[in-house]
């Protein structure tokens, strides 16, 4: 099925274990080790295990209506990719200014993804850890007015403007900020959270919502993962909240999605949504449409061939040879790209 418009893929790429890169990291290590948080330093958020190599497997097989696609990364290409009339390779340069580069932050580089030139105006944002497990088409990402069904999931959070606090996890603390900052602007509380999910978005909603926010700060826009940095489930709550996304939960019931309605969020409905999980996974009658638990990942394909999956940074590499004998075995054949 061919999409009405065109529809890009936009992934971010890195190998650590490259050693120009990992000079250019240490340098900036040192210049910026005391305002980073642990999880920011994390050897394990620059292994290079070839994942894009089968998530372009995995879009070639099932979503093979993809117009083209675009790899962001840091002056690199990986070994094995060939040149092809549909892959471009695009460096930090092309869309960061150079006042915020180096970076080896994905939250700020999220924060550019519509400057990347060429880019279609409706597209898909992918972290390279990520894969398509079965056939998907257009409407699954982009509802009839083509605008994107994005996959969240529910939690309750106290909004919470300030990045100085010390009360929960760095991850928490930062969706905490976003509801604040979203709430400040539109009366609404969103209790969601970002899902490890391939992201439908549009370049002009995103280019709006910085009309609105203001463009990033040099306090949001840093090297390293920092308590103040955006993340970009803002975007989607802004987009939300001007009616032009619709908010899904990463499983369903047979093939009704189930929708995320802030105006109509309570702790009752939470907990509604949550019995309804838990029976529907009793009985068999729960689909997902993404699944990102690493630690029972494995499992999990086999059991339900969720429509995506991930397999998180926080992976051992033992875990992750695992998850990649598996990979070998969903997608065997090399895709147009690969050497």
């Amino acid at each position: 099925m061919a999409p009405a418009y065109p529809i890009d893929l936009v992934c971010l790429w890195v190998d650590g274990d490259d050693r120009k890169i990992a000079a250019k990291r240490n340098a900036a290590l040192r210049k910026n080790k005391m305002q980073l948080p642990t999880s920011a330093m994390r050897d394990n958020r620059y292994r290079e295990n070839e994942e894009i190599k089968y998530l372009l497997r995995s879009v070639e097989k099932f979503a093979p209506w993809v117009r083209h696609i675009f790899v962001i990364t840091d002056d690199q290409r990986p070994k094995w990719i060939k040149t092809d009339s549909k892959i471009t390779i695009v460096d930090h340069k092309e869309i960061i200014p150079e006042e915020h580069l180096p970076t080896f932050n994905s939250s700020t580089i999220e924060m550019f993804l519509h400057k990347v030139p060429g880019l279609s105006e409706h597209f898909i944002f992918a972290n390279d850890d990520m894969f398509i497990g079965r056939p998907v088409k257009p409407d699954f990402f982009f509802d009839k007015r083509g605008n994107p069904i994005v996959i969240v999931k529910e939690r309750k959070f106290t909004p919470d403007r300030s990045s100085a606090s010390r009360t929960s996890r760095h991850f928490s603390r930062k969706i905490k900020r976003m509801v604040g900052i979203v709430k400040d602007f539109t009366g609404i509380t969103y209790n969601v959270s970002f899902k490890h999910a391939f992201e439908p978005m549009r370049k002009s909603y995103i280019a709006d919502n910085f009309r609105d926010m203001g463009e990033p700060s040099p306090f949001i826009i840093t090297p390293f993962r920092a308590f103040g940095n955006y993340q970009r489930i803002i975007l989607s709550m802004f987009d939300n909240a001007k009616g032009r996304n619709t908010l899904v939960l990463n499983w369903r019931i047979s093939e009704r999605r189930i929708i995320y309605d802030p105006l109509r969020d309570s702790a009752a409905r939470r907990a509604w949504h949550l019995a309804l999980w838990a029976a529907a996974s009793v009985f068999g009658f729960v689909k997902y449409d993404c699944y990102d638990k690493d630690f029972v990942l494995l499992g999990a394909l086999k059991k339900y061939r969720p429509t995506m999956f991930a397999v998180n940074d926080t992976s051992s590499k033992s875990r992750f040879d695992k998850i990649k004998s598996y990979l070998d075995t969903m997608f065997p054949k090399k895709s147009r790209f690969e050497k």
